[in-house]
């Protein structure tokens, strides 16, 4: 599982300024220097299809049988643990007494606490907030091209540059308007992996993250083992009841999550009818333009995002290689997960992204007695 040599390399071939060209390779995940493509380099290295992965794990498990179709990221067992990863790292999930009680905490905490300093969050109308957290995320991708929406808007409008951060010139975002009307137009290479190895490699790449985010490699099958008699004693594990039904804590985690991003896109007033007002005058200047989408990059890009890391891809075959037998008692086990695992999965997701608005552990004794926002 390593990359070979090749005397021939089909280089990214466009018409772009330099920083817009760079900033596309950064999003393309391609190397800066255009000599390596990551679909060739996965091309060349990995095997035609999954029967590879499938023939080294039969050949250290000989007794055993797969599927044939070969579940993704390691199986059952590690798939699920993949769900668990997150709040395994907040829970003790191998101690169910020291888990009713964190879960205790937890819950005490967001409802005397988090839940009552959250409902002008929770209030907010729905199709507005969408649209402005949508907005939020376009500018941000805007950004990492080199080009503020808002700067253009008061460049374009002769105004002073008082909004936004995007490390680029006048002259170099307007290069950027005009690279992006040429987009249609341009020859773009074709993407270079096939199907059954852009398969593989993301079979591969999950493989090699899960066992990483499970922070116990090597995979063995005294492990996979060990999991299963955890997952197993979590089945009966109650779902502890709470005042507030659990897609309403979804909801706000979602909402919590948006309203980061609206902040970190538009500015902390971006909420105020100042800000509003600012960001509307921005959606009302750029709705006049007309720039054609480009649909052959933007088909190519999303190729590209398919892809995973070779580094992940490299790793998840020496797993493979060295992983055979635990490997074929993941995938085939039935493992249903545990009851208590969207609970979990929720108050995971909810207390990260109170950790980063709040700027503080939401969960614990601690939080439960003084929570400062």
């Amino acid at each position: 599982m390593s990359a070979l040599p090749s005397p021939q390399r089909d280089s990214l071939r466009m018409d772009a300024p330099p920083p817009q060209l760079a900033n596309m390779l950064k999003l393309m995940k391609l190397n800066v220097n255009l000599s390596a493509r990551t679909d060739l380099n996965l091309a060349e290295m990995l095997p035609t299809d999954q029967n590879w992965l499938t023939a080294n794990i039969v050949a250290q498990a000989p007794n055993g049988t797969l599927p044939a179709v070969l579940p993704p990221r390691g199986g059952p067992v590690l798939a699920l643990a993949a769900r668990l990863a997150i709040p395994a790292a907040i829970f003790p999930l191998d101690d169910l007494e020291a888990l009713k009680n964190a879960l205790t905490e937890a819950i005490l905490s967001l409802e005397e606490n988090v839940m009552a300093k959250t409902h002008s969050i929770s209030q907010m109308p729905s199709p507005a907030y969408s649209n402005l957290a949508m907005g939020a995320h376009m500018t941000l991708a805007l950004r990492t091209q080199g080009l503020c929406p808002f700067e253009v808007m008061e460049a374009e409008l002769g105004e002073a540059m008082t909004m936004g951060d995007s490390g680029t010139s006048v002259s170099r975002q307007s290069a950027t308007l005009q690279f992006a009307t040429r987009l249609p137009k341009m020859r773009l290479p074709a993407f270079g992996l096939p199907l059954p190895q852009l398969k593989l490699a993301t079979q591969l790449a999950g493989l090699a993250t899960t066992t990483a985010a499970l922070n116990k490699p090597p995979l063995t099958p005294a492990f996979i083992d060990q999991l299963k008699r955890q997952f197993a004693a979590l089945q009966n594990f109650p779902v502890p009841r709470m005042k507030t039904p659990l897609s309403l804590l979804m909801a706000l985690a979602a909402q919590m999550a948006d309203l980061d991003v609206i902040h970190e896109a538009f500015g902390e007033d971006a909420l105020t009818p100042s800000g509003l007002a600012r960001i509307n005058a921005m959606y009302s200047h750029w709705s006049k333009k007309r720039i054609p989408f480009p649909l052959p990059a933007a088909d190519l890009l999303s190729q590209f995002e398919l892809l995973p890391d070779v580094h992940d891809v490299i790793a998840g075959g020496q797993t493979a290689n060295a992983a055979g037998l635990a490997l074929m008692s993941s995938m085939t086990t039935l493992m249903p997960p545990p009851p208590i695992t969207p609970f979990l999965e929720v108050i995971a997701a909810l207390g990260s992204v109170l950790t980063k608005v709040m700027g503080q552990q939401p969960f614990g004794a601690c939080s439960a007695c003084d929570f400062a926002p």
